[in-house]
Parts: structure tokens; C-alpha cells; sequence
């Protein structure tokens, strides 16, 4: 009996520990976002409200691959060194000349589609981890709890899906507040989504908090947003996501030059391990209207199809390089995880009372530490809510 006891105290004090060190999403009382510098120049290499860690990566809009060596909590800064240039996918030139061809000419590109694909498997799941994200310059404020702009863009990817011939699903669940428990909330919206929809993809749509000018942009003499891919490097379909990723970026860079701003891999899960072709967009960032994210959201929603239903890739080409999965390390080739990132995700069975002890231990340690009231709070009542639906007591389950 003492023995079942104790090992649900440590079961309760992993839960509450990892709502810490496991909080996809970086926020704190007050606004700011990370300059990340190259540790070579000490020019910004790029800037993003996310968290950054040592050893994320970056891969630039000209195809450089950078790993993050130094972080700076304290005033949001961090440093990154070049590791390669990165070769991506190769696209079927022929193929996609015939697709712009249609596009020019005004078909559909619904039926210029691989006939392999039939209707009922072109699908996509769309939803908004951050639902409350807004545009200020088109709401008047960067938040709105009833749901923020980002909804209206992802129904306009949404539209531009259905306008292919996709069949896209759009789940409007508001997931507030946006804090580093809103991927845990948003998680159910996603395996419903997986679970009744079955789609070939699932999207999770956001906007970031950084400075207009880093996101400004036009496609086409359209004024449009350009849009930032973010991959998780904290999962076991890391390899899968990376590639699709990949062919995103190289399609868009054929189509649309300037469009896919860049590629950030960082070290949360982002719930990429529901599916492998899991795809997070960063529609543009707060201080733009929402009229240049909704246009690139269409532009977004035409490059995403023929990536995952146009045959536009050269056969057996699985990508250039594979940025790590848990423990990072680039310069995998082939689009597979490094040695580093498989390991991470074998063996979880193995010693699990000394894990549990180091977890407890060092989680107890950084609770004390912390000094974000805010954040504790948080947890705290994520954690409370899940324990509630464990033990069936939560009066507002479904």
C-alpha cells in the first residue's frame, strides 16, 4: 500500500513537473521576443517570439542551416553558428510547369491533381493553438480572447484548400489562455481532429509577435505576409515533418519566391507526434494587418496541396538533411533523424524509477527557483484539470 501511494505522489509531481519543462511556447508578463544573432558577423540572424534553446536550428530563406550554441534568458538574445547549406528536395520541373500552366490558364488545380489521390483522401485538418492571436493594425489589439484574427486566416486556408479540390476541416476550439499550457489544450482539438477526420495533413495555424518589417512583403504586386515553418524537434515523426517541411519550402521558393520566410526547428513536440505530416505556419506577426496574412494564406493553401497531392518531387527523393531530433545535430542526410534523435525515442521503458527520481528531483529544484508566479499558476491549474479528468471529476468534461 505505501508502496502504490508513493508511486503516485511521484506520478503527481512528474505531471507537475512536466508542465514546466516540457511548455512548448516561450511567454512572459511582459512582451518581447528573441534576437538570435550569427555567432560569426554578431549580425540578427532572425527573431522570433518563440522560446529558443541551445540547440535549435535555423534554416535561413537562402537554404543555411545554423545551430544555436549560446542563449540568453535574461535579455533574449542568442547566438547561432553556420553548420551547412542544405540542398532541398528536388522538384519535377516538368510536373510543375504543367501545374502553373493549368493555374495560368485558370483551371482548377483540383484536376491537374495526381489521379492517385481521389477526393475522399485529399483531406487537411486546420486549427489555431494560439487562438487569440490577433493582427493590431486590423483588430485594434493583439489578443482577443472570444477568438483572435488567426481564426479568420485559417479560414481563409481553409478556403483556398476546398478552392483545390482538398477536402479541409476547419476546428475553430478556442484554446485560451495563450500561455505554455495552450498546447496541451489544443491537443484534444487535434486528435479529434485525426481521430473523426482521418487527414492526410494537420495544420496548426499562428501568427508571431515580432517587429512588421520582418514579415512585410508582396507576391505577385500583392502586399501579402510571408509565413515562417516551424518543425518540433521533440518527437518521433521529426523526420517525416522535417521533409514535408522541406518540400513546402522548396515548392514555394519555385512558385513563390519570398513567400516562406524561413524554417525554425525548435525543441518543443507542438503536437507534430499525432501525425507525420504535421505542418506549423507562422502567418506573419502582429503588427501587420490581417489582409496580408489572408493572402498569403491562400497562396499557402496552393503550395501545400501540390506538395502533399502533385507529384511535383523527382521519385525517391526524401529531402537533403535532417536538423535532429531531440538532442539535435545536423547534417543528417537523406531526411532521417541523426543517431542522436532515434535514441531519444527508444527505451522509455528502461530504468523508469530512476528516471522518475531524477525527474522529480530536478523538477521539484526548478519549481523553487522560479521565479514566474504567473507561469506556476498556469501549470498548476492545467495540471489540476487533467488529474480532474483522470480520476472523472471534472464537471466540464464532454
Amino acid at each position: 500500500m505505501k508502496i502504490n501511494k508513493l508511486i503516485c505522489v511521484l506520478l503527481i509531481l512528474v505531471g507537475l513537473t512536466t508542465q514546466f519543462v516540457a511548455a512548448d511556447d516561450w511567454y512572459s508578463d511582459e512582451p518581447g521576443y528573441y534576437k538570435v544573432y550569427d555567432s560569426e558577423t554578431d549580425k540578427i540572424l532572425f527573431q522570433t517570439a518563440r522560446e529558443v534553446s541551445k540547440d535549435d536550428q535555423y534554416l535561413s530563406n537562402d537554404n543555411k542551416m545554423y545551430k544555436i550554441n549560446k542563449v540568453n534568458k535574461k535579455n533574449n538574445t542568442a547566438e547561432a553558428e553556420f553548420v551547412e547549406d542544405i540542398s532541398l528536395p528536388e522538384i519535377n520541373k516538368e510536373a510543375l510547369a504543367n501545374i502553373k500552366l493549368a493555374l495560368g490558364g485558370k483551371a482548377s488545380l483540383e484536376s491537374i491533381l495526381t489521379q492517385a489521390e481521389s477526393e475522399g483522401e485529399r483531406k487537411i485538418g486546420i486549427y489555431a493553438t494560439h487562438s487569440s492571436e490577433s493582427y493590431v493594425p486590423t483588430e485594434g489589439t493583439e489578443s482577443v480572447d472570444e477568438g483572435g484574427g488567426i481564426l479568420k486566416v485559417a479560414e481563409k486556408l481553409k478556403a483556398g484548400f476546398e478552392s483545390n479540390g482538398v477536402n479541409a476541416t476547419f476546428n475553430n476550439t478556442l484554446h485560451n489562455p495563450h500561455d505554455a499550457g495552450a498546447y496541451k489544450r489544443s491537443r484534444r482539438t487535434a486528435t479529434q481532429l485525426m481521430r473523426e477526420q482521418q487527414p492526410t495533413s494537420l495544420i496548426d495555424v499562428h501568427r508571431d509577435a515580432i517587429p512588421a518589417e520582418e514579415y512585410l512583403t508582396e507576391i505577385e504586386g500583392n502586399p501579402a505576409s510571408q509565413v515562417r515553418l516551424v518543425v518540433g524537434r521533440r518527437n518521433q515523426n521529426f523526420a517525416a515533418n522535417e521533409e514535408t517541411a522541406l518540400k513546402i519550402k522548396s515548392l514555394a521558393d519555385e512558385m513563390y519566391p519570398g513567400l516562406v520566410k524561413d524554417v525554425f526547428y525548435g525543441k518543443g513536440d507542438y503536437n507534430q507526434d499525432l501525425t507525420p505530416r504535421a505542418v506549423l505556419l507562422e502567418m506573419g506577426t502582429h503588427e501587420i494587418e490581417r489582409e496580408r496574412a489572408e493572402k498569403s494564406a491562400g497562396y499557402m493553401s496552393e503550395i501545400i496541396t501540390t506538395a502533399l497531392f502533385g507529384q511535383t518531387f523527382k521519385e525517391g527523393d526524401q529531402g537533403a538533411a535532417g536538423a535532429g531530433g531531440a538532442e539535435g545535430g545536423a547534417g543528417t542526410t537523406g531526411g532521417g533523424t541523426s543517431e542522436a534523435a532515434s535514441q531519444s525515442n527508444t527505451g522509455a521503458g528502461t530504468g523508469i524509477f530512476a528516471i522518475l527520481a531524477v525527474v522529480v528531483l530536478g523538477g521539484v529544484g526548478f519549481l523553487f527557483l522560479s521565479n514566474s508566479g504567473n507561469e506556476w499558476k498556469s501549470k498548476i491549474s492545467n495540471f489540476k484539470e487533467e488529474f480532474a479528468n483522470f480520476l472523472g471529476r471534472n464537471k466540464y468534461k464532454k
